[in-house]
């Protein structure tokens, strides 16, 4: 039980709120109890409630909540929420049911009905409810004026921008919205420039700069997901692609070694993918959206400003965000950005943790020049120093130097659209009148500041043709 919102006055006043939360039966019941929250139309409970259920049959002693089989479908959560009366009976303010059978696992739907089926087991679920109140355009002008405003204020600290970012509970609620407002109005580099700025102040060795999750840091991290999508696809997509569909093995930790592997051979394999990663990306400068480069660009120049002895900061300023945080995050997680339809098999995980440590390390050991990598595993060290030569250092300082000037670019807008929003819908087929579910088809859309498009599944080609809009 999380928490509560806009909870009703009770006499003119907030009430005492406290939850039940019961798992009902047809022949018993078992209820638990939170504390009660004093003077809140809107507490913060957080806490957890265990109920244990067994099928009568599945044990031969007494479970603490055992249902018959035929009993199981009728069984639901049921929460309460009531008022604390103190000294006169307590206010009932509302309730949810939530039917338990959701969550046993059942077999296949193929249309056949068996009287009996087997025990599949459970699955456990931590569900997380939000409801979320969207008022017409109007309602937001004078918020929106304010935030727009955050960049010019002085300091920033005192903007509105930065103090919803600083003061809401789940930061990213804050962030995604306001990077997108930002972005869409030519605001975010002012703004994320100065948040970075002050992030310097307080960062006393250079070695550690952009390291913590900070407001700069989660706005840039927003920014690079929004802005570098389709950057990630056309530099990476490819030779994910053939990481996850082919099934070389690229294990080189002894202790992970199956029967009949040729570390040598893995070696060799884990060495061609990273070689082919890391060309790709340090030929891609070109391919770097416009808004990114500003903002590394100001990076650069602050962070000069503020370890004036310090050669690498530069470069290093620049690599936390590009290599630790947007390349080595894609490769071990291509799914999440929509690089792969389906999350990888355990091998392919592997594999492509591995490369992603490799990545990782030679963006920051090219851009700190240091003399030793910083794995901590003794395979790695030795796998890394097939590495250690000039011409990575020179191809990872090149790269940061492209994409850190603004002296090839010619605007500072978004090159490519932003993603507004993904997920699945299903579209009825074209041409069909008949309302049947064989005329709905499950498909992918997308839309972005630009087009809404649709594929059969995430990471594919259109599907069908887009729809440009003003």
């Amino acid at each position: 039980v999380k928490a509560c919102h806009g909870l009703p006055l009770i006499n003119g006043q907030s009430c005492d709120p406290y939850a039940t939360v019961s798992l009902v039966g047809p022949s018993r019941n078992d209820q638990k109890k939170t504390k009660v929250k004093k003077k809140t139309s809107n507490p913060q409970f957080n806490e957890i409630f265990y109920f244990e259920v067994t099928r009568s049959s599945s044990y031969t002693r007494k479970s603490q909540f055992q249902v018959e089989e035929e009993d199981i479908e009728k069984l639901e959560i049921r929460i309460d929420l009531w008022n604390n009366g103190n000294l006169v009976q307590d206010v009932f303010l509302g309730e949810i049911k939530v039917p338990v059978n959701v969550y046993l696992l059942q077999p296949r739907d193929n249309g056949n009905k068996s009287s009996k089926t087997d025990d599949l087991g459970s699955l456990r679920l931590n569900i997380c409810y939000t409801e979320d109140y969207v008022l017409p355009s109007e309602y937001y002008g004078p918020l929106k004026t304010l935030l727009l405003k955050s960049p010019d204020v002085q300091p920033i600290s005192a903007s509105a921008a930065y103090i919803l970012g600083e003061i809401c509970r789940d930061k990213n609620d804050a962030v995604l919205p306001l990077v997108r407002l930002l972005l869409h109005h030519d605001k975010l580099v002012p703004f994320a420039t100065a948040v970075a700025e002050l992030d310097l102040k307080d960062t006393q060795d250079a070695n550690t700069i952009f390291r913590g999750n900070s407001l700069a840091t989660r706005c840039l991290d927003e920014m690079m997901k929004i802005v570098g999508r389709h950057y990630l696809k056309v530099t990476l997509k490819p030779i994910l692609d053939e990481i996850c569909e082919s099934s070389k093995s690229c294990e080189i930790d002894p202790i992970k070694l199956k029967e009949g592997d040729n570390v040598e051979n893995n070696k060799e394999n884990l060495r061609y993918y990273v070689d082919k990663l890391f060309s790709t990306i340090v030929k891609s400068s070109m391919s770097c959206p416009t808004v990114m480069c500003d903002i590394f660009y100001s990076l650069r120049q602050m962070a000069t400003q503020r370890f004036p002895n310090d050669p690498h900061v530069q470069y290093s300023a620049v690599s936390s965000f590009v290599f630790l945080r947007f390349f080595a995050v894609a490769v071990v997680s291509p799914h999440t950005f929509h690089l792969r339809p389906h999350h990888p098999d355990p091998q392919t995980i592997r594999t492509l943790t591995l490369i992603s440590k490799t990545i990782q390390t030679l963006g920051s050991w090219g851009s700190l020049s240091k003399s030793k990598s910083s794995f901590k595993e003794t395979f790695m060290c030795e796998f890394f120093k097939m590495f250690q030569e000039e011409g990575y250092i020179m191809a990872v300082k090149k790269f940061l130097d492209e994409i850190s000037s603004t002296e090839t670019k010619v605007s500072s807008g978004t090159s490519e659209p932003v993603h507004l929003k993904e997920g699945e819908m299903y579209k009825r087929a074209q041409g069909r009148t008949r309302i049947g579910k064989k005329n709905f088809k499950k498909r992918w859309f997308c839309l972005t500041s630009r087009e809404l498009t649709y594929h059969r599944q995430p990471g594919s080609c259109v599907y069908a043709l887009s729809w440009g809009f003003a």
